[in-house]
């Protein structure tokens, strides 16, 4: 099966591990990693783990973007690039000892040129159509068209697009009628209810507040309405929502130890794309992207799961109709 994943941003990514981390003090590390990431890196990875075929699609520029290129072709991992003069940007996850979580540093790359974005819309043009389904993944800086998920899905049958991506980039694409929107909750209510606030961070480093799941649902038959096939929602330790017309479900994933919980909506999306591809029902599909997210969250680096901790952790998800 051969899945394209695409997305615009990748990063070269520092992973620091510390015994404990005091702010505002001299912080010695314990260990540092590097890896190529972002959210499509992180899904072609997933998906290459788990024996799918896939095709990253995505932006590289400047001596990091030369790094990422490098690392990936170590891994084997199939991409197709389209040059860029902007750096690819780096970013860094501090992980410490004595906390229960982690803290993420990330840049931003630098603006792209009208020209670099025709380049990658004519390139998807000329791969889309010889693949079986298709992850967009990733959220848009302001900078960027915040048309261009749509200007991509009006290209390709929407009925094999899994889309990743909130705000009002998210609502100008639901009329390609995307199969799947894979988004979390907080990402769901601000899409909904104040779009233009999408790209501030709160005070506490988050998108937006929690809602209920009765708003959640509410929220999630929005988009429907507006022509998402299907809504998945995340929600980290608590638990997760699909919603298709009709029917809609929550599943309770198993409590673990995460060690890094960053890439794991990522292989939620990998997941589901690879067991649709599969030929699975879209409910049992999410079952199996939770289980992969959940896997991810138990590895140190993003974009990698273990398919014995998947076998183990799909029996263990819960499901409730409602």
């Amino acid at each position: 099966m051969k899945i394209l994943c695409c997305g615009f941003f990748p990063a070269l990514q520092r992973t620091i591990e510390y015994d404990s981390f005091r702010p505002g003090e001299v912080n010695r590390a314990r260990k540092v990693s590097i890896a190529a990431s972002g959210k499509a890196t992180n899904t072609a990875q997933v998906l290459k783990i788990l024996g799918g075929s896939p095709l990253m699609l995505s932006f590289a520029g400047g001596s990091n973007g030369d790094i990422v290129r490098d690392l990936l072709e170590k891994e084997q991992l199939p991409c197709r690039w389209v040059e860029t003069k902007a750096e690819t940007r780096i970013c860094q996850t501090l992980l410490s000892g004595d906390y229960d979580g982690c803290t993420e540093l990330v840049e931003n790359t630098a603006p792209l040129s009208a020209s670099e974005w025709k380049a990658f819309v004519k390139t998807f043009a000329g791969l889309q159509g010889d693949f079986d389904r298709i992850v967009f993944s990733g959220n848009l800086p302001p900078h960027a068209p915040q048309n261009i998920y749509a200007e991509l899905l009006s290209l390709t049958d929407g009925k094999k697009v899994l889309l990743d991506t909130y705000g009002a980039p998210l609502l100008a694409a639901l009329k390609h009628r995307p199969a799947v929107v894979k988004i979390n909750a907080e990402e769901l209510a601000l899409t909904i209810k104040t779009p233009g606030a999408v790209t501030r961070p709160t005070k506490t480093g988050t998108v937006g507040r929690v809602t209920s799941p009765g708003e959640i649902k509410e929220l999630a038959e929005e988009l429907m309405s507006q022509g998402a096939g299907a809504v998945g929602i995340t929600q980290g330790k608590a638990p997760a929502m699909l919603f298709i017309p009709g029917a809609s479900y929550t599943f309770t994933v198993p409590q673990i130890k995460a060690l890094n919980p960053i890439g794991s909506g990522d292989a939620v999306s990998a997941g589901t794309a690879y067991a649709l591809a599969k030929g699975h029902s879209l409910v049992e599909a999410f079952v199996f992207g939770l289980a992969c997210g959940t896997s991810n969250a138990m590895n140190i680096e993003p974009g990698v799961v273990n398919p014995g901790q998947i076998a183990v952790l799909v029996p263990q998800i819960k499901m409730e109709e409602s």
